[in-house]
C-alpha cells in the first residue's frame, strides 16, 4: 500500500511539474521571385529566400519555479528555403536561457544572434521588415548580430519599456574575438557591441529611441556600415485604417579607414574627392493602408547622405500584402533607388553590395569583384512576390 501510495504521488508530483512548464515548436518558409535592373553586369530574374520573412524553425519554452518566476529559453536556426541548407551554425539566430517575472522583467544569457538590440528598429519600418526598406541605404547596418551576450528587459511600466543589451567578446583581449559579425563585406569578427532601447505606447502611438555601438576586432568604430555607432528614434501613429512612420539614424565612425572598408586597406576606385565616410545619415517616411483584415497597401521613402563627398541616395517602395489565412501570407514589393554622382547604393542586403566601386567602375578588379551596386550615379528597381506561411 505504501509502495503504491508512493508511486501515485511522484506520478502526480510529475504531471504538476509538466502542467507548469511548456515548450513551443515553431517556425516559418518564405520563397519568392525576384527581378532587378541596373545590376553591374546587366538584369536579374532569380528565386529568393526570405524577401520578407526570413526562414527559421525553433523551439522556446518556460518552466514555472514559483514565485512569479520563470526559466525561459529559446534556440532558432535560420534555413535557406532554395536549398534546405542550414546558417553556418545551428542555433546562430538565437541561444539563450534566463528568468522572467511579471515584476522584475526578464534577463537572458547566450547568442542573442538575429535579435541584435539594432533589429528591434524594424518596428518603426513602413515596409514591414522587406528587402527594400529601412537597411537598405545603411547598406545592412540594421542586420547586426551579436553572441555572448546578455540582455534585460524591463516590464511594461505606464507604456514605457527598457532594454538593454551588451556582447561580451570572450576573449583575454577584451575587444576580440565575438564570433557575432555584422552584413558588411569583412566579415570578420567583431568586437564589443550592445546598446540601450526605450519604447513608450499609447493606444494609437508607437515610440522608440536605440543607442547602439558595434566595434571591430582592435574596439574600434572603423566602418559606417558595419562597424559603427548608431543613433535612431522614429514613431508609428495609427489613424483609422492607416498607420504612419517616421524616423531619423545617424552612424559614426571616427576611425574609418581604408582598413575597415576594404580589409586588405587598397580601396577599389572611388569618385573625385571622395574618402571612406565617418558618418552617414538616414531619415524616412511611409504610410500603410489596412484596407480589410486581410490587405495592406505601403508606400514609403527614404534618404540617405554620408559625408566625405560620398553623395546621397533616395529609396523609394511600395508594398502589398494578402493574407490567406491566420498563416500565410503572399506579398509583394517595388522599389527604386537613385544616387547621386557620388553614390552608389543598391537593392542588396548589405552583403553583396557594400561600400565601394562595382566591377564596372573598378576596371582592375573586374575579374574578381562581384559587388552587385549600381554604378555610381546610377540606379536599380526592383520587384519580387512571394509568399510566407508560419506554423
Amino acid at each position: 500500500m505504501k509502495k503504491w501510495l508512493f508511486c501515485a504521488a511522484v506520478l502526480g508530483a510529475s504531471s504538476a511539474a509538466y502542467a507548469q512548464s511548456s515548450v513551443t515548436l515553431y517556425g516559418r518558409i518564405d520563397t519568392g521571385l525576384q527581378y532587378q535592373t541596373g545590376m553591374p553586369q546587366g538584369n536579374a530574374f532569380t528565386m529568393e529566400s526570405g524577401n520578407w520573412d526570413s526562414p527559421r524553425f525553433g523551439m522556446m519554452g518556460t518552466e514555472d519555479i514559483g514565485g512569479a518566476t520563470k526559466v525561459v529559453f529559446k534556440l532558432e536556426a535560420g534555413f535557406n528555403s532554395l536549398n534546405g541548407g542550414i546558417g553556418s551554425t545551428l542555433f546562430s539566430r538565437e541561444a539563450t536561457v534566463g528568468l522572467a517575472n511579471d515584476t522584475w522583467g526578464t534577463f537572458k544569457v547566450g547568442n542573442m544572434g538575429a535579435y541584435e538590440l539594432q533589429q528591434d528598429s524594424f518596428d518603426l519600418d513602413p515596409q514591414l521588415m522587406m528587402l527594400y526598406g529601412i537597411q537598405t541605404l545603411v547598406r545592412g547596418r540594421n542586420w547586426s548580430t551579436a553572441s555572448n551576450g546578455l540582455e534585460y528587459a524591463s516590464p511594461l511600466l505606464g507604456g514605457l519599456r527598457v532594454k538593454g543589451q551588451y556582447d561580451l567578446t570572450n576573449s583575454t583581449t577584451w575587444n576580440a574575438g565575438n564570433p557575432g559579425s555584422g552584413p558588411g563585406q569583412l566579415g570578420g569578427a567583431q568586437g564589443r557591441s550592445g546598446g540601450i532601447e526605450l519604447t513608450y505606447d499609447t493606444a494609437s502611438a508607437h515610440l522608440m529611441a536605440i543607442y547602439d555601438e558595434i566595434r571591430d576586432s582592435n574596439g574600434q568604430f572603423d566602418n559606417v556600415y558595419v562597424n559603427s555607432r548608431s543613433i535612431m528614434a522614429g514613431g508609428t501613429y495609427r489613424i483609422g485604417a492607416v498607420t504612419l512612420y517616421g524616423g531619423y539614424q545617424l552612424l559614426d565612425a571616427p576611425q574609418a579607414s581604408n582598413e575597415g572598408y576594404f580589409g586588405d586597406g587598397a580601396p577599389t576606385s572611388l569618385p573625385a574627392g571622395t574618402s571612406p565616410p565617418t558618418q552617414a545619415s538616414q531619415e524616412w517616411l511611409g504610410a500603410r493602408w489596412y484596407a480589410t483584415a486581410a490587405t495592406s497597401l505601403g508606400a514609403a521613402v527614404y534618404h540617405t547622405n554620408a559625408n566625405h563627398g560620398n553623395g546621397n541616395a533616395t529609396l523609394y517602395t511600395l508594398t502589398a500584402t494578402y493574407s490567406v489565412s491566420k498563416r500565410t501570407t503572399f506579398y509583394s514589393e517595388v522599389a527604386t533607388v537613385r544616387n547621386s554622382a557620388t553614390s552608389n547604393i543598391g537593392l542588396g542586403d548589405g552583403y553583396s553590395d557594400p561600400y565601394g566601386a562595382n566591377g564596372v567602375d573598378d576596371s582592375a578588379s573586374a575579374t574578381t569583384n562581384t559587388r552587385t551596386n549600381p554604378n555610381f550615379g546610377g540606379s536599380q528597381t526592383g520587384v519580387f512576390a512571394g509568399v510566407v506561411t508560419r506554423f
